[in-house]
């Protein structure tokens, strides 16, 4: 299907999400982590668009207007155009000044000094699957962009097979990815998603349009 019969998600399905997936991870957090930093995606969004920071909200957060519900999530993930990425790392640590830092070569990460666990990620787009999510995201209102329903996808398949990512985190990038499919089998650019998957890894393309096929079946995704 090509870009042209696209249906656009409203801007309030993806700002309802936010606000949902945001109370859901407050609502954890109260109940099983109380002392836990209580870091929300809102705070950090207008933290850099105070900072004129040029960015996309990834992760959980971001994708959670594309899935059939949103869910709660540990962490808020930032994707920040590479010059920008000094002064959202000066901004972020400013104002939530009581965080760790760990600059590591794909993301400076922001971690909770109660259990090492990371609450921020500023993403590098240091691969050319990131840089290429800038060229066309979705606005959300005035406040942020997120990336559209391809990137989205391609993003959880990236996350699906890194050799780094733990089993568990896996698990729920590929419950997100069947999700999302779910939800919007009929709006997807196929030869987009291609491209995308592409430039995750040599012969992606293939794989996550296989993916598409067994998510839209209702099976588990299998290499």
């Amino acid at each position: 299907m090509g870009p042209e019969l696209r249906i656009p998600a409203p801007t309030t399905r993806h700002r309802a999400a936010l606000a949902k997936s945001s109370q859901l991870t407050a609502i954890f957090r109260r109940m099983y982590k109380p002392q836990a930093a209580m870091i929300t995606p809102e705070a950090v969004i207008k933290v850099l668009n105070q900072a004129k920071v040029k960015f996309i909200l990834m992760g959980t957060h971001g994708i959670g207007g594309w899935r059939s519900e949103p869910r709660a999530t540990q962490d808020v993930d930032v994707l920040v155009r590479k010059s920008h990425h000094r002064k959202a790392v000066a901004a972020v640590k400013k104002a939530f000044s009581d965080l760790q830092v760990q600059d590591l070569p794909a993301v400076t990460r922001f971690l909770d000094p109660l259990d090492g666990k990371p609450v921020i990620d500023l993403m590098k787009p240091e691969e050319d699957f990131y840089r290429e999510v800038f060229k066309n995201p979705v606005r959300v209102g005035k406040t942020h962009l997120i990336p559209n329903l391809e990137a989205a996808l391609a993003s959880k398949y990236a996350a699906m097979i890194s050799p780094h990512r733990p089993a568990e985190k896996k698990a729920l990038d590929e419950g997100d990815f069947i999700s999302m499919v779910a939800q919007n089998y009929e709006v997807i650019d196929l030869a987009l998603l291609f491209s995308l998957g592409e430039m995750v890894k040599t012969n992606g393309g293939v794989e996550i349009q296989r993916f598409v096929v067994q998510a839209k079946a209702g099976q588990r995704l299998a290499p």
